[in-house]
């Protein structure tokens, strides 16, 4: 059994819906959301939610319980999402002006014991100058990207990871010039996730090796490796 809390700090009461859905990631980290029981990977039957529908009183808290069957033969991990959603309030003759429906979404792992964590760098690539990521491209007076680095993760294992880390540009006689994180990322169990970093203007032209690495929470730590020359 788990739970999470829903509060009304506004001033007024309100009405709400509990609903679920499957849902899953893109490459660059999106979240997809798909009606509940369309995915292989959705918990389906083996979760219940209650209550799914309640009234709020302000300042008040509502509970939402979420109960999962104990299933000895779970062989992978399950996923789903919880969302509490508002329900608009009747309009009145002299009520005018938008109206805002509030849903909040409470992401829900179901992880059997046993299963394997792990995961790698499948590629590195250097992509050229070039536009932005979609992310950075609304900067009023962003600087020009020299040159990115592209990443590919796997998680290789059968449960959901985080991950971070750093790269590292090393010269010639391995010693490092320079580094720059890696932000820490959510990634689903078999999938692939695609990160970008821009090379620093900072760092001097010539030659170095790029090395990526991540900690997942395996027993070791993800490694890949880029030969680039900057000019």
């Amino acid at each position: 059994m788990a739970r999470f809390v829903v509060r009304n700090d506004s001033k007024s009461a309100a009405q709400a819906i509990v609903t679920r859905e499957d849902w899953d990631r893109a490459e660059n980290g999106d979240n997809r959301f798909v009606p509940s029981g369309s995915s292989a990977k959705t918990c389906g039957a083996l979760m219940s939610v209650f209550p799914t529908a309640f009234r709020i009183e302000p300042g008040a808290d509502q509970v939402i319980r979420l109960a999962v069957e104990k299933s000895p033969t779970l062989p992978k991990e399950c996923w789903d999402i919880v969302f509490v959603q508002e329900l608009p309030q009747k309009r009145t003759v002299t009520r005018s002006g938008l109206q805002y429906l509030f849903r909040t979404g409470v992401k829900v792992y179901v992880v059997p014991t046993g299963l394997k964590r792990d995961a790698a760098i499948t590629s590195m690539k250097l992509d050229n100058a070039g536009s932005r990521l979609a992310s950075q491209s609304k900067a009023a007076a962003s600087p020009p990207v020299r040159a990115r680095i592209s990443i590919e993760f796997s998680n290789t294992g059968q449960v959901h990871l985080l991950g971070k880390g750093r790269i590292e540009f090393r010269r010639l006689d391995n010693s490092i010039v320079m580094q720059i994180p890696i932000a820490e990322f959510p990634i689903l169990p078999g999938a692939m996730r695609r990160l970008e970093l821009d090379v620093p203007p900072t760092i001097p032209a010539g030659s170095y090796i790029a090395l990526s690495l991540i900690d997942f929470g395996g027993a070791e730590i993800a490694a890949g490796q880029l030969e680039l020359t900057l000019r």
